[in-house]
């Protein structure tokens, strides 16, 4: 559970960050190539959400989304950048039942001990994309060429994620240094199916 001192520590940072009215960063390309592989009528929940930058591209492609994070300004920003829901909870303790979403999309967000219940939340058929940080991240941060993370804790390690998402399918993956719009970056993204 998140204790209230990081809800509202998130909950400053969050309004004192120009992006919450500005330009979201733009999202990953590859997540977002991912999503939209998907079945159109699939309804996609993006955990930890944060603006929403993987929100607008999919909202604008005719895509139902529900944002989720536990910080309310981010969620209301989100929603005003397509979201067709906006919910407030935290990772550990989401609103939904086991076996009801077609789709979950999580990025840059590490809790390891939370795989067990994303996986439980898919029903069969479910999707789970999921890309964050992967060790070599740590260099990039060191060297100035990227911010965050900075504690290992927050990051993977080689071939860990398609570890973490078992006993779902992985069917697409990729791990190791991407630059696109959302900028350079060592991640680890997979696709992984609840088998009917």
């Amino acid at each position: 559970m998140t204790s209230a001192d990081d809800r509202a520590r998130w909950e400053r940072r969050w309004l004192s960050d120009e992006r919450v009215e500005g330009t979201p960063r733009a999202p990953s390309s590859w997540v977002v190539e991912r999503l939209l592989e998907l079945p159109p009528d699939r309804l996609v929940v993006d955990l930890a959400c944060g603006d929403g930058r993987h929100v607008a591209p999919l909202a604008a492609a005719g895509r139902r989304i529900v944002g989720v994070d536990f910080v309310e300004v981010a969620v209301r920003t989100a929603a005003r950048r397509g979201a067709a829901a906006g919910v407030v909870a935290d990772m550990a303790a989401l609103p939904f039942a086991a076996g009801t979403l077609d789709a979950i999309v999580v990025v840059n967000f590490l809790d390891r001990a939370l795989f067990p219940a994303l996986v439980g939340l898919l029903r069969p058929g479910g999707a789970l994309v999921y890309e964050t940080y992967e060790r070599g991240h740590l260099a990039l941060v060191a060297s100035g060429r990227a911010r965050a993370p900075r504690n290992p804790a927050y990051v993977l390690e080689p071939g860990e994620l398609p570890r973490l998402v078992r006993p779902l399918a992985v069917v697409a993956r990729r791990e190791g240094l991407v630059n696109d719009d959302a900028g350079e970056r060592c991640v680890s993204s997979v696709v992984a199916v609840r088998p009917r």
